[in-house]
């Protein structure tokens, strides 16, 4: 779960605050309504962004996967063994 402050003015708190009022919606709930049907929305339109790699690095990604299924990888168990393997 991701937390959100956010600073309203007096006018939009009242604005949102009225709207929800027809819902029975206190501010909070109100402005997660409005971000559960945008993202509904969102998710009915397929308007989510797909950022796609590059070539470079699908390539790099590949090479390292096929490194690892050839046990040419090692196990970390802590990011101090990580640095220090460059001692």
């Amino acid at each position: 779960m991701t937390k959100v402050q956010l600073s309203l003015t007096d006018e939009e708190a009242a604005i949102l605050s009225g709207y929800g009022e027809q819902f029975g919606y206190n501010l909070p709930k109100m402005i997660r309504y409005i971000i559960s049907k945008a993202t509904e929305r969102a998710l009915q339109e397929k308007t989510i962004p797909i950022y796609s790699m590059s070539e470079e690095t699908e390539k790099k990604g590949l090479q390292a996967l096929a490194e690892h299924k050839e046990g040419k990888t090692s196990k970390i168990d802590t990011i101090d063994d990580y640095f220090d393997s460059f001692l």
